[in-house]
């Protein structure tokens, strides 16, 4: 920073534009003479600018550069599209610079130590906003004025819609913070002619997001770069907000949670096991699709770019635990059908380790397994053998029965009739005992199926919670970004 700075409390004297004739006394007596006929201010302004001219900067003469401060004090963030990554501000900042030949002595008119003109008629710095996609001034020209005071120190306040590029870091959405710049810089001028220092905004500055972000601080910086040989500076307004979570855990998380929840409590809930496997299956390809969908629509709000979001992973480890559970649940009703196939219950091996107790279908109670399947899924009555015996035994008493109560009907009776009711009644005995087999078959099947589904429900209990404490411990490893403190500002920012 060079020796002279142009806000020091001594301006340099520069010889005052009167005539050789005239004196700052007769001046003063002038001005008082004439004040009935125009205001101190009128004269004030003929003073200053009768042979002003403000397509010369300050300083120029004497091969110093001019100081330009810079502050910002008001900054409200009206819309940022991540998958553009453009934000748009509305900025008022301030400028301050010294112009000695804009100085007087406030004896000379009426005490006047400041007064307002017209931003037209004085030199201003030119600076612009290079990373900026549209800059609107919120004044027409006419409605700009600039405060000088009686030192040559002037001071203007600038508003501007800002739409300018936002560079994203989206790993830790939606618990994430941005940075972004508003870059300024002079087109042309180096720091030989124009230097500009940035300070810190005022306290009282207002700062102001939006209804999805938090604008909680905003810091100033300049750097000083080469350019074609020239050494330039330029002034960063840097905006430092936080993403309010509430939507995204509203409309996104929470319905992806109870998804999960849901479709692991279906597909591993014991309580099921009455009815067929495959139901299981369906529900779960059913949380898959609903899922893809909320992913779906995180994808659309994200930018385009090799870095998946926090959102993103943990929609997609939900997706990947719910599609695990559906294949557990196949691979259990691929096994479960296979054993339900050979017609045997489990061994007593298998109930124990399960610390289950051995029993069989509700109309049968003995205790049976392995070997003794066939024995214990028979008819009560016993053997095949001993109930043919008894069938033999059975049909021959009542033969010789019917033989000893058959009354005789004597040459009136065809034989013939008797041996079609024979056949007829030998028919319905073999219906009757092929009905019977299918009923003890469907059985037995019945009970090697309720056998075995109280097998795999122990595996079911072991899965859901297997399961749910993954779905739970994801939401919770997914939660504990919110609670990180809020990252400061890397030096190594760039725009």
């Amino acid at each position: 920073m060079n020796s002279l700075s142009p806000f020091s409390s001594s301006v340099p004297h520069l010889p005052m534009p009167f005539s050789s004739s005239s004196s700052p006394s007769s001046a003063s007596s002038s001005a008082s003479s004439s004040s009935s006929a125009a205001p101190s201010d009128s004269l004030l302004l003929d003073y200053l600018f009768s042979g002003y001219d403000k397509r010369i900067r300050p300083f120029s003469d004497g091969h110093v550069p001019v100081l330009v401060e810079l502050t910002i004090v008001l900054a409200i963030l009206t819309e940022l599209r991540e998958n553009q990554q453009v934000a748009s501000f509305v900025i008022s900042h301030i400028q301050k610079w010294t112009d000695p030949r804009l100085s007087w002595d406030p004896a000379a008119f009426s005490g006047l130590r400041q007064i307002v003109v017209p931003r037209a008629d004085v030199w201003l710095p030119k600076l612009f906003i290079y990373n900026s996609m549209d800059t609107k001034e919120m004044l027409a020209d006419n409605y700009f004025d600039v405060r000088l005071t009686h030192q040559g120190k002037l001071k203007i306040n600038i508003p501007h819609y800002v739409t300018c590029i936002c560079r994203l870091d989206i790993a830790l959405f939606p618990f994430d913070t941005q940075f972004c710049a508003i870059a300024q810089a002079s087109p042309l001028l180096g720091v030989e002619e124009m230097d500009v220092n940035v300070t810190m905004p005022p306290k009282d500055s207002y700062f102001s997001g939006n209804a999805e972000w938090e604008l909680f601080n905003v810091s100033v910086r300049d750097t000083k770069f080469w350019e074609d040989g020239e050494r330039r500076v330029e002034v960063h307004y840097v905006m430092h907000m936080r993403r309010r979570p509430v939507y995204y855990l509203t409309v996104i998380v929470a319905p992806t949670f109870l998804i999960s929840f849901l479709s692991i409590l279906g597909i591993f809930a014991p309580g099921t096991n009455e009815g067929p496997r495959s139901e299981k299956v369906s529900l779960g390809l059913g949380s898959l699709l609903a899922m893809s969908v909320l992913l779906d629509i995180v994808s659309a709000a994200m930018p385009k770019s090799n870095e998946i979001p926090l959102l993103g992973f943990y929609i997609i480890s939900t997706i990947l635990l719910c599609a695990l559970g559906v294949s557990v649940n196949m691979a259990m009703l691929t096994v479960s059908r296979r054993f339900v196939k050979t017609g045997h219950v489990p061994s007593k091996k298998v109930y124990n380790s399960l610390l289950l107790d051995p029993s069989t279908s509700p109309y049968q109670r003995e205790k049976c397994w392995g070997e003794r399947t066939e024995q214990c899924l028979s008819t009560p009555e016993g053997t095949d053998e001993e109930s043919k015996e008894q069938q033999k035994d059975g049909a021959g008493k009542a033969r010789r029965t019917s033989a000893n109560l058959m009354p005789s009907f004597g040459p009136f009776v065809d034989p013939r009739v008797l041996v079609a009711v024979n056949s007829q009644l030998k028919e319905i005995v073999a219906a009757q005992r092929i009905f019977r087999k299918k009923i003890e078959k469907r059985k037995k099947h019945l009970t090697v199926e309720k056998e075995w589904n109280r097998v795999f429900a122990q595996f079911d209990y072991f899965f859901l919670f297997v399961f749910s404490a993954a779905n739970l411990s994801l939401l919770f490893m997914f939660l504990r970004y919110s609670w990180q403190p809020i990252p400061q500002l890397s030096p190594k920012f760039s725009v």
